[in-house]
């Protein structure tokens, strides 16, 4: 039956994905089970009348993943958890490289030399952990603060409407996992230029080891109110999205606005004095970043434009 698909496809997208599958098929059984005794006790068969009152009586699908899912609780929260972690291991596979980098870079500039050998992998070794702490730190830091930023309240059984279930295939359904991250390279982000802005360049590798050498110059500054204005924008706007699980007319409008948004400060970075070392070539990017935001915001527009407002009882009214 559909309505118990969606319910059941509810429930899982609060669930880890290793266990979803099982749980989700054990809770169409017991559904499914329900609904005919339900329908055997009134003498009828099977109606979604039925299923509405089984599955109202079992309650909101988060409350019944959380039944499921009974771990203990993380600092930064069983659903945002995997995401997380996954986040941790990119982060060590990356940081690693790179300084797998500097090590093998810094041997090749000594070679046959013990005393610079112990040295340099001692120095590569201090580097790495140092940068492991940091952006796993930063990294904890920014999921908390997701965390409380998209944490729903607990509905009660009276508080939500079976119909509103949106459907198993839902175009305008939110990806859990591609918000989350949204939300932190927007606030990984907005730190990294507001406060560590001499990470903003490029790798050079020297007998010291690794440094980073700075793009921006001290004049990009005069843009980072408009930046952060955007930045702000565009996490409250996931939140808001991932908050009610899927894209409704007016969020969408509201993404075609930073999409223009983001273009007007592309375009006045451009066209501004220079604030990048190698000016040029950074605002040639800076230049491609505009013209696809003007791009999306056009197609997204004709999208708005040419959609007919849905009425089903699961989105927004």
């Amino acid at each position: 039956m559909e309505l118990i698909d969606r319910y059941v496809h509810a429930v899982g997208q609060h669930l880890p994905a290793r266990s979803r599958a099982d749980v989700e098929a054990e809770l169409r059984s017991l559904l499914t089970e329900s609904l005919d005794e339900r329908a055997a006790a009134a003498g009828t068969q099977p109606t979604e009348a039925l299923a509405r009152d089984v599955i109202r009586e079992f309650g909101p699908p988060r409350e019944v993943a959380s039944r499921y899912n009974p771990q203990p609780q993380y600092l930064i929260g069983p659903t945002l958890y995997p995401v997380y972690l996954t986040v941790l291991k990119i982060q060590l596979v990356v940081v690693a490289g790179i300084s797998l980098f500097v090590l093998i870079t810094g041997l090749s500039r000594h070679p046959g030399e013990t005393r610079s050998f112990f040295e340099v992998v001692l120095r590569a070794g201090e580097t790495l952990f140092g940068a492991v702490v940091d952006t796993w730190g930063v990294t904890t830091l920014i999921f908390a603060l997701i965390e409380l930023a998209v944490r729903h309240k607990t509905d009660g059984p009276a508080a939500w409407d079976p119909d509103r279930l949106p459907p198993v295939q839902d175009p305008d359904r939110v990806s859990f996992v591609g918000t989350v991250v949204s939300l932190y390279l927007l606030a990984t982000v907005a730190a990294i230029f507001n406060f560590f802005p001499q990470w903003v360049g490029v790798l050079a590798v020297n007998d010291d080891g690794g440094r980073v050498v700075s793009l921006l110059e001290p004049g990009f500054r005069q843009y980072l109110p408009f930046l952060n204005a955007w930045w702000a924008a565009a996490f409250v706007l996931d939140v808001i999205v991932l908050r009610h699980g899927s894209w409704r007319r007016a969020t969408r409008w509201a993404e075609v606005g930073l999409d223009l948004a983001s273009a007007m400060i592309a375009g006045a970075i451009v066209l501004g004095p220079p604030v990048f070392r190698y000016d040029h070539f950074v605002k040639l990017g800076i230049g491609v970043v505009l013209a696809l935001a003007v791009v999306r915001a056009g197609v997204r527009t004709y999208r708005l434009l040419r959609a007919v407002p849905a009425r089903e009882p699961w989105q927004a009214r």
